[in-house]
């Protein structure tokens, strides 16, 4: 909860260029885009920046994560899930501070990479 934005990773499968001169028909590699994600800095909550820093310290037990994407209706129940094996931040951009910024929150993102992504069926 508390997520200003997800952007779901998409990905792609290439068919294999070799194969295919040869009259045969065979997929190349899939290649995954990372997750991004947005939410409001919470008071005395420093999760994503010690998670980025435990992937830069190399600390593979703390900067390997599962992580699920849980998109819900307006009443809370699940409608899609999606499951992020192995992933570890590759960005975090902390807020930018603007005092003239008339109210706005101040935002932190990060970018995820991961393993594998499946998508879980409720």
């Amino acid at each position: 909860p508390g997520w200003h934005s997800v952007a779901i990773p998409s990905r792609s499968t290439e068919q294999d260029e070799y194969r295919e001169e040869n009259g045969e028909t065979d997929w190349g590699q899939t290649s995954f885009d990372d997750l991004e994600m947005e939410r409001g800095v919470k008071p005395n909550d420093t999760t994503l920046y010690d998670w980025a820093e435990a992937v830069v310290e190399g600390d593979v037990e703390e900067g390997r994560k599962e992580i699920a994407v849980v998109l819900l209706d307006e009443n809370g129940e699940t409608q899609a899930e999606w499951e992020l094996q192995e992933a570890w931040i590759t960005a975090y951009d902390p807020p930018e501070l603007d005092a003239g910024a008339d109210g706005d929150v101040a935002i932190e993102s990060i970018t995820v990479a991961y393993d594998k992504m499946d998508r879980v069926e409720q």
